[in-house]
Order: structure tokens, then C-alpha cells, then sequence
């Protein structure tokens, strides 16, 4: 609770003592590395307050790794850089691997100066095809060690799937004086299609005061934009949870590309968009790659099916029943029920599925517990409506697992919202499955 409050009365004084900017400072921007092609990105990520931090990620079993990106953020409790060494192990191997500072140090709060680092590992041949295990330990900040993650690109023999990467160190907390109140829009560029696509964001995030940091969940928002005639937002409510470890979040986010796009941006904003009351959080943004659509998708493999009752603070009963796919695959339906109203979902735009600390068991559990979407549908047979929801499979029989939505008509005026209330099911169960149509496996 400490940190809540330096940041709060830290507001003053942020331009004081702030260093001047540089590549990479308070803004993601083009790694000063070349990128290889692909024709897919996988990351996963690790909190590295308690060491050594464990990242388990799997690459296509059978594709071709060509080029491995570590990154590391810390904060320093003065204003010189961190530690660019880190130990990285597959069981087998341990080297000791020198990054690059691609961002900071940045004055964040009393005791924070951020830095992050970035290292090229491809050749030390720690990541494979197929699943992966590595273990990151002597990472050295005085006053934090946040976290570290790794991205993969890969050639599976499919399309390419036009990779671009963003690193830096972009801070944000909605208190505080620009440019530490909100991060810089990232737009990534391609060309146009005749048909929807689907895109992959993959994103770390650092310092996230969330509910394993202080017991409370800390409010974030990320927008996702596409371009053209057809375009659409997707709006992702409280995704930043330290959902790999304390501190730290990693997850890829599938997105629709509507036909005749040739951009999509992406923005991660300190904001309390449901109106909760939390203070919203205080992050770090490391990095951001992008992937869009090849033959087969290269997104998380899983799914979500479930149906039951939930009830507004004003005991309206609220029915839905629904399958959704983390990779936006078809089929994706949502149907919502509640008296004189009836939402359709027709087409999933966005998605993230996470694997937060939640224990599912039994049945064995799934590779995720928590789907974050959004979608477009038809309300009362009407077109133009929409939906954002969250939905948490807690394990058997069901009566743990939550439901939150929020539905808007056409005119985007808030038609239910189901964010205010804990949204346990009734007479029904939420239940994560592995997609029978994973590509990793």
C-alpha cells in the first residue's frame, strides 16, 4: 500500500530530477536490432521479485525458431541504470547474458528509477521447437527486480505473417504530468485484404500494482484500433494483474482485422473505465509484438463454453450460454437473455485469455482460466450492438465462476452492465478447454 501513496504524493514532483529522454524513454519504438521475419510470435513472461523466475513457452512443434528476444525491467532506488546481466538456463545450459538499456533510467516514484534491457539469446540455442522451460535468476535491482520475459519468432512454412516488434519503457499512472500520465500509441502498418484477418498483439507489462501486489485489483484499459471503412475499437478492461508473477504481466491478445484495413494501434492507459473506484494502476510497457494472420493462427490454444445465471445489484436475472476461441477461430458465440432484451453476439473482435493463480481443479487443469473479449452482435434483432465482458472458470461444480459484462445498442449507450456486481453463476458452470485445434502442442 506504500507504493499507492508515494504515487499520489509523488504528483509534484515528477519533473523534478527527470532525465532527459532518450530512444526508447516513455515511448515504445523500433528496436535498434533487426527483427527477423516469420510467420508467427509467442511470448510468455515471468515476475522476478521471488528468483528464479520460470518461463514456459511453446513454440510449433516442427517450425523453425528464428530469433529469441529477451527483456528485463527493474527499478533502481537512485538514478543510475540496473542490471544488465541476467542468468538464463533450459536445464541443460546456464549463461550469463548482457542486455542492451533500451529504456531509462526514467524517475517514476520516491525510489524508482525504471531501466529495461533487451538481449538477442537466438543463438545460444536455449529455445526449440516445441515446449520450453527457462529459468532466470541473479537479476539485481535495488529497489525491485519486476520481471523478464521472452518473445519467439518463428518460421512454420506458412505465410508470413508481417512480425513487428516495439520495445522501450513507457510508464504511465493516470496522476501523474505528462509524460508519465498515459503511454504513447503504437500503430502497426500492413497491407489491405479483401477478407477479416486476425492479428496477434503479444505485450509486457511491468510494475503493475494489482491484486497480488496490494490485495486490489488496479484499473487499466487497452484500446485497440483498426483503420478503414470498416474499422472498429476493442476496449479491454483490467487485463494488467501481475498475471505472470508479481509485477509482471505477459499475454497475447487475438484482435479482428476488419477487411480493407492496413492499420491497427494499440494504447494501454491508467484508467478506471468501469468506474470501480480503484485507484487505477501505475505500469511499465516494455514491449509490444505484433503477427497478423497466417494460414493457421498462431494464438493461444484454447476455448470457453458455459451457459447459467447471473443477477444485476438490482436482482434482475441475467441468462447466457456461449463458445468462444482465444485465437477468435469460429465458432464464437454469445447469447444474453434478460427481461425484454436479448443480445447475439455474431463476431468476436478481441480476446486475451490468461492462466492467472486460479486452481481449476478437478477436472485437470485448463491452459487458461480468465477470457477478456469483446464483441459485436445484434440487440433486440437490431444490428450496431456490442459487448465487453469477462468471464472466470474458478473449477468445479461451477459455483465460484463469475461473469461480468457490459452491453451498449448501437447509439453506444450502456444497455446492461453486469461490472458492478460480483457476477457468480447460478444453475450453471464456466468451463476453459484446450483447443482440439491447437497449433503448439
Amino acid at each position: 500500500m506504500n507504493k499507492i501513496l508515494y504515487l499520489i504524493a509523488m504528483v509534484c514532483l515528477v519533473m523534478s530530477g527527470a532525465p532527459a529522454m532518450a530512444d526508447g524513454t516513455e515511448t515504445l519504438g523500433p528496436p535498434s536490432i533487426d527483427i527477423s521475419e516469420g510467420t508467427g510470435l509467442v511470448a510468455a513472461g515471468t515476475g522476478m521479485i521471488s528468483q528464479p523466475g520460470s518461463i514456459a513457452i511453446d513454440v510449433p512443434v516442427g517450425a523453425t525458431v528464428k530469433q529469441v528476444l529477451l527483456y528485463w525491467e527493474g527499478f533502481m532506488a537512485t538514478d543510475i541504470a540496473g542490471d544488465d546481466v541476467i542468468s538464463v538456463s533450459d536445464g541443460i545450459t546456464t549463461e550469463d547474458v548482457t542486455g542492451t538499456l533500451i529504456g531509462g533510467p526514467t524517475y517514476f516514484f520516491r525510489n524508482a528509477w525504471a531501466s529495461t534491457f533487451r538481449a538477442d539469446i537466438t543463438s545460444l540455442g536455449l529455445v526449440t521447437d516445441g515446449s520450453n522451460t527457462l529459468a532466470l535468476a541473479d537479476m539485481d535491482f535495488t529497489s525491485a527486480a519486476n520481471g523478464a520475459g521472452v518473445m519467439v519468432i518463428f518460421d512454420d512454412g506458412s505465410s508470413d505473417a508481417n512480425i513487428d516488434v516495439r520495445d522501450g519503457s513507457d510508464l504511465a499512472f493516470y496522476g501523474f504530468i505528462d509524460p508519465l500520465d498515459t503511454t504513447v500509441p503504437q500503430t502497426f502498418t500492413f497491407a489491405k485484404s479483401n477478407r477479416d484477418r486476425t492479428a496477434q498483439v503479444s505485450m509486457f507489462f511491468a510494475s503493475v500494482a494489482g491484486s497480488v501486489s496490494t490485495g486490489v485489483l488496479r484499473p487499466t484499459v487497452i484500446e485497440l484500433t483498426t483503420n478503414g471503412p470498416k474499422g472498429e475499437i476493442s476496449i479491454l478492461n483490467n487485463v494488467l494483474d501481475s498475471n505472470a508473477g508479481e509485477e509482471f504481466d505477459s499475454f497475447t491478445i487475438s484482435v479482428n482485422i476488419p477487411r480493407n484495413s492496413t492499420s491497427l494501434t494499440v494504447q494501454a492507459l491508467s484508467l478506471d473505465n468501469e468506474d470501480t473506484g480503484a485507484l487505477p494502476a501505475s505500469f511499465d510497457w516494455l514491449a509490444a509484438g505484433f503477427g497478423l494472420e497466417p494460414e493457421e493462427p498462431p494464438g493461444d490454444c484454447g476455448r470457453m463454453t458455459g451457459g447459467g445465471s447471473v443477477f444485476t445489484i438490482y436482482d434482475v436475472r441475467v441468462t447466457r450460454g456461449f463458445e468462444i476461441h482465444c485465437d477468435l477461430r469460429d465458432p464464437n458465440n454469445i447469447e444474453v437473455n434478460w427481461p425484454d432484451n436479448k443480445f447475439h453476439m455474431k463476431d468476436l473482435t478481441s480476446a486475451v485469455c490468461i492462466d492467472t493463480s486460479i486452481d481449476q481443479r478437478p477436472p485437470p487443469s485448463a491452459p487458461f482460466d480468465t477470457f477478456i473479449g469483446t464483441g459485436n452482435g445484434r440487440l433486440n434483432n437490431q444490428p450496431g450492438a456490442r459487448i465487453e465482458f469477462t468471464f472466470v472458470d474458478a473449477g468445479e461444480p461451477g459455483t465460484s465462476d463469475t461473469a461480468t459484462m457490459k452491453i451498449f445498442d448501437k447509439a453506444d449507450n450502456v444497455v446492461l452492465d453486469m461490472t458492478d456486481v460480483v457476477g457468480y453463476i447460478h444453475n450453471g458452470n464456466l468451463q476453459t478447454h484446450k483447443d482440439n485445434k491447437c497449433v503448439a502442442e
